[in-house]
């Protein structure tokens, strides 16, 4: 018998062996390869999108390529642990590394192409669902289907030479290993496992310095503690496991009220291995759970705010600003607007005003409108009325989230110097006009002489139910049609829905990579769990020979699969939703809802898988016991 022949076989015989890694494999192909299919579709490619939407959605394919990497990795080394006896024996019976490396090779590449051609197979057959599912969250008309032969063309090479890597990497780690190493398996150690006080201590410390700087920090400081915070809080996530939960643990153990109290006995005394032992699977999981709980609690907290910060920002269902040229040239383009308007049926109220800029004594530049005009436009828009006496004026300043810069001003040529009176914190003017801007009566903008420029805007009042994105979409190509410069203009509408569709493409793409780390995050906890489900076997058999009843046993691997399951999510939550507080003060965006629907949907679907797995698990241990 060849070795070709003995992979082959031991492969076919063994399916039961092979089964997470193949399943877990061909999910990582399948995933890759349906997002491909949708990436390379014609219709998004020429629907418009822009850049950097494009790129977010190429970059995506980046990450669950990267991420499949480590995932295959992680399923391939739980598979080889669990087999690390079956290696022993077999070097024991006189096989040669050599051989042993060129099997696990073999066995590897052929659950590689199998894995392949199923994930192939299981993508073609949900690709049209998963189009359908993106182009329903993206707001766009049904995506035909269509040869994704590109996307084939990528899969079958990024996976091909993946497989390759890792079963060479993979085979040559086996090789290295001794033979008393292979026959142990994945016995735990049995030293009992350390920790240090003072490594305790500073995990504590850095989780806690990392909470009380997101807390603290407000506006652009959130962007310049971003880094350090992140950090600090990795660093003390990962000293978390390996040291505090450990410490934990060992102080639980030494108060005998608690510790020898019914089954903790049982539940105590392994805790410390499993924390220990699995330290990095907790550090890996709660990283990449409280990744995809931000992306999607900060996407989703930005969809439902477009709406509003749409509406601040453009207070008029229409603006046309000239910013450049000829009188001539602007009653052309607003004669364009207000018939697109009248076609339609429309019915619109205009005011205009102009916005002179002049230049301070110390260089900056200013804008000023008229008080008469101001007061047009708040009685539009039901803002209070303005009152200024002698040299008196008013700022329109909407930054929130620091204070207004000055409260004298002089205009360079001028004599004249303005006291600040107050601030308005609603905006009447677009904000391609440069803040600050400001409110001055009439007889003193009329002193100050010939603007540096003077801007027209044309601001256009209509029902609500009028202002439709439609109608912003066929002006604006109207205007385009003019072929003219030196204007803007704005749809509030239109640009409400150019914006929710890139943040609708950015939440499919975050929502995408979101369940591709959670299910993730869920299959190393499996992988987990039945990589040591044989010693698990050994140990409560043994325990129940001196009295372990079937309740107690399904009480203790019901507590401890609790704590393998929730206390990474748990972590996760807390860490997700200090950031998502970091990102309200940075954005003035109110986030917390998402933040709450989306931790728990996340809790809802652990939970589900916990109880899944939870009975497989229970029902081997039981059937190992002797319990029916």
């Amino acid at each position: 018998m060849t070795l070709r022949q003995f992979a082959f076989r031991n492969v076919s015989r063994n399916k039961r062996t092979y089964a997470a890694f193949f399943l877990s494999s061909t999910f990582s192909v399948m995933i890759f390869f349906m997002y491909a299919v949708f990436i390379f579709h014609p219709a998004i490619r020429n629907s418009g999108f822009n850049w950097s939407a494009v790129q977010a959605m190429r970059v995506a394919e980046y990450i669950v390529y990267v991420f499949s990497i480590f995932f295959v990795f992680y399923s391939v080394s739980a598979f080889l642990k669990s087999r690390k006896r079956e290696f022993g024996v077999l070097i024991m019976h006189g096989m040669t590394y050599n051989q042993l490396r060129g099997i696990v090779f073999i066995e590897n590449m052929l659950i590689g192409f199998a894995s392949i051609v199923a994930g192939l197979a299981a993508g073609m057959l949900f690709a049209r669902l998963f189009m359908m599912i993106g182009a329903d969250v993206m707001q766009m008309s049904p995506l035909p289907y269509y040869m994704p032969s590109k996307a084939i063309l990528l899969t079958l090479t990024a996976f091909v030479l993946l497989f390759l890597f890792i079963s060479a990497f993979t085979a040559a780690f086996v090789r290295a290993s001794k033979p008393i190493d292979l026959l142990k398996g994945g016995a735990k150690p049995k030293p009992e496992p350390k920790s240090s006080v003072f490594l305790s201590i500073t995990a504590f410390c850095l989780l806690l310095t990392g909470y009380i700087i997101s807390f603290m920090a407000k506006g652009v400081t959130v962007v310049f503690a971003l880094l350090p915070v992140t950090v600090i809080v990795i660093i003390g996530i990962y000293l978390l496991y390996t040291q505090l939960s450990v410490f934990v643990m060992r102080t639980l153990r030494s108060n005998r009220s608690v510790f020898l109290h019914k089954t903790n006995v049982l539940v105590f005394s392994d805790m410390a291995y499993r924390m220990k032992d699995n330290a990095r699977m907790f550090f890996l999981v709660t990283i990449v759970s409280t990744v995809a709980i931000c992306a999607m609690g900060g996407l989703m907290g930005f969809l439902e705010t477009i709406h509003k910060q749409i509406s601040d920002a453009y207070p008029f269902a229409y603006t046309y600003i000239q910013t450049t040229g000829e009188a001539k040239q602007a009653a052309s383009q607003t004669r364009i607007i207000e018939q697109v308007l009248k076609e339609r049926g429309i019915r619109y109220d205009t005011w205009s005003i102009h916005i002179a800029n002049f230049d301070s004594i110390d260089g900056q530049s200013l804008n000023f409108i008229r008080l008469s005009e101001y007061t047009q436009l708040a009685n539009a828009l039901d803002y209070p009325i303005l009152s200024l006496q002698g040299n008196e004026a008013a700022a329109i300043w909407t930054m929130k989230n620091r204070p207004f810069p000055e409260q004298e001003w002089s205009v360079k040529g001028t004599s004249l110097t303005l006291s600040m009176k107050q601030t308005i914190g609603k905006a009447v003017t677009p904000p391609i006009v440069d803040e600050p801007l400001l409110i001055v009566p009439d007889r003193i903008l009329d002193s100050f002489g010939n603007p540096r420029k003077d801007q027209l805007l044309t601001a256009y009042d209509t029902d609500s139910a009028d202002s439709t994105a439609d109608t912003g979409e066929a002006i604006a190509h109207e205007l385009g049609n003019a072929q003219t410069s030196g204007f803007w203009f704005v749809s509030a509408a239109y640009l409400e829905e150019q914006m929710k569709r890139t943040y609708n493409l950015m939440l499919f793409v975050g929502l995408f990579v979101s369940c591709v780390f959670f299910i993730a995050s869920g299959s190393f906890l499996y992988f987990r769990l039945f990589t040591d489900l044989n010693d698990d076997k050994m140990k409560y058999r043994s325990i129940t020979k001196i009295g372990l009843t079937d309740k107690e046993l399904e009480k203790v691997a019901n507590l401890q699969m609790a704590l393998l399951f929730f206390v990474p999510l748990a972590v996760a939550l807390i860490h997700s939703s200090v950031a998502l507080y970091a990102l309200h003060n940075l954005l003035h965006s109110p986030v917390i809802h998402s933040a709450i629907t989306v931790c728990v949907v996340f809790l809802a679907a652990q939970f589900l898988y916990f109880l899944l797995i939870r009975y497989r698990y229970i029902k081997h241990l039981k059937q190992s016991a002797g319990f029916n």
